[in-house]
């Protein structure tokens, strides 16, 4: 079985077909070159990677309308492999190929683009889109908006829950080491640091809101309960609505309570997992049963995570497991309370500690405990597609 990857939204295609090379199975990665995200690029995975792909990656430039029609280098590609696996609004060309296709959407791809309508031209993806969504093999994920959508468009029973994989061992090696110690220099008095990275999206009518106003607002309510506390918010400049962010931030008068970091690449935001009096406050929406980026790579690296997470749910449990060490909190109160419980890290009772944290990860999330999952799935539908 030979397997191409094209596309690379948020680096998935590097990561999955790196894991299924090791595997032993014949698979390359193809993405555009000229309009993706940065954070879709190998380097913002890793800086080394800026020299020189590895020999199983391959990019191509895209001069037509994006994600209308399929590139011939992909194309012709396509036809010396067996099965296709995507990520991101590519999805939409790779639906016209005559193969088997399964799909690991990362969010807007499926949440958003089937149900385009604001311009004619995404009137039109969203048209094809809803047209061709019904060729798809399988759709892996683990996000109940992505499972929501698969269902209004007619393709709920192609779900399989599968989550993102990482590589612990990976995102250890990769943490910039230098902004470490400069950042244990900065921060390492305090005794916790709220560390929120995650996107300014702030409109509770969007499917990508964030409930980051909840965070803002319990933040408040903690410093005026414990007055001046040794704990600092940190928290990311970057998303839809970062100007609302700040203006919510002067609202609540915590100027003087919150840094700021830009958008970091991966290493650097290593680096601000592996502090040891940081705690991660991720997102705070509604109906998760899902782990994000985030999670998954603080925990990687032993720190605590608070975020609107059911793991407690069926949903959960039958993508990733029982017992993770996550902090579920859904609303200002129960965010409050978790600041509460973790103003000092080192005091705190209950925590999952660093190294049951990393295990659990090592045991569910792994890419070596869960890719060979992933490859059985795909002999399965490439043996079920109709030949000739």
């Amino acid at each position: 079985m030979k397997v191409l990857y094209i596309g690379n939204q948020d680096n998935t295609g590097l990561r999955f077909v790196r894991w299924l090379v090791e595997a032993g199975i014949d698979a390359r990665l193809i993405f555009p070159d000229n309009f993706n995200h940065s954070r879709s690029q190998p380097e913002w995975e890793s800086p080394s990677l800026k020299e020189r792909y590895p020999d199983w990656v391959q990019t191509f430039r895209e001069k037509r309308i994006p994600y209308l029609f399929l590139n011939r280098k992909v194309k012709r590609l396509a036809r010396h492999y067996d099965i296709i696996l995507s990520t991101g609004f590519y999805i939409l060309p790779v639906l016209l190929l005559n193969k088997p296709v399964v799909f690991l959407p990362s969010g807007r791809d499926l949440t958003q683009m089937p149900f385009w309508s604001d311009r004619l031209v995404n009137e039109l993806h969203s048209y094809l889109y809803r047209k061709r969504i019904h060729k798809i093999r399988k759709i892996l994920t683990d996000q109940e908006d992505c499972v929501w959508a698969a269902r209004l468009l007619g393709t709920g029973d192609k779900i399989y829950r599968y989550p993102f994989l990482v590589d612990a061992r990976e995102i250890e090696r990769n943490v910039n080491t230098t902004l470490k110690s400069s950042l244990e220099k900065e921060y390492g008095h305090y005794q916790t640091i709220f560390f929120n990275p995650t996107r300014k999206n702030m409109d509770p009518a969007r499917v990508d809101y964030k409930g980051i106003d909840k965070l803002l607002k319990a933040y408040r309510r903690f410093l005026d309960w414990h007055g001046s506390s040794n704990v600092l918010m940190v928290s990311g400049l970057h998303g839809l609505h970062v100007e609302d962010f700040k203006n919510r931030v002067r609202e609540l008068d915590l100027q003087q309570d919150i840094a700021y970091t830009g958008h970091l690449p991966l290493p650097d935001l290593h680096a601000w997992f592996s502090l040891k009096n940081v705690v991660v406050f991720d997102q705070f929406s509604q109906n998760l049963n899902a782990l994000s980026g985030i999670q998954r790579e603080a925990m990687a690296l032993g720190r605590p995570v608070v975020s609107a997470t059911d793991i407690h749910s069926a949903a959960f449990k039958q993508a990733y497991g029982p017992d993770c060490p996550l902090l579920p909190a859904f609303d200002e109160q129960q965010i409050f309370r978790a600041m509460q419980a973790l103003k000092d890290i080192s005091t705190s009772p209950g925590i999952p500690d660093s190294r049951s944290t990393r295990q659990w990860i090592m045991d569910h999330l792994h890419y070596e405990s869960r890719i060979n999952e992933l490859i059985r799935l795909l002999k399965a539908e490439y043996s079920n597609h109709p030949k000739g």
